[in-house]
């Protein structure tokens, strides 16, 4: 390999091809940059942190109940243990 086949880190930035046009790799880096940005807005707008599947009042309401019935059975079961045996 001779010094002028050698490749400078600048050019083979990013994984790009060696001896690739600069504004092309500009551009790629540029569009890379933009998609992934596209893909994060698009993730916020159509995913929700809800588990129910329409994030709606009815099932904020069903977690709700199943939270409260299981933490009344907890306290319930604590308070069982801690009675005394007969």
């Amino acid at each position: 390999m001779s010094a002028s086949e050698a490749q400078t880190p600048a050019s083979n930035a990013a994984g790009s091809v060696p001896h690739a046009d600069p504004e092309f790799v500009a551009w790629a880096s540029e569009h890379e940059r933009e998609r992934r940005r596209h893909e994060a807005e698009l993730a916020q707008i159509t995913t929700h942190p809800d588990e129910h599947a329409d994030a709606d009042a009815i099932g904020q309401q069903l977690a709700w109940k199943k939270r409260q019935d299981h933490e009344k059975h907890l306290h319930d079961s604590a308070i069982a243990q801690m009675r005394p045996q007969s």
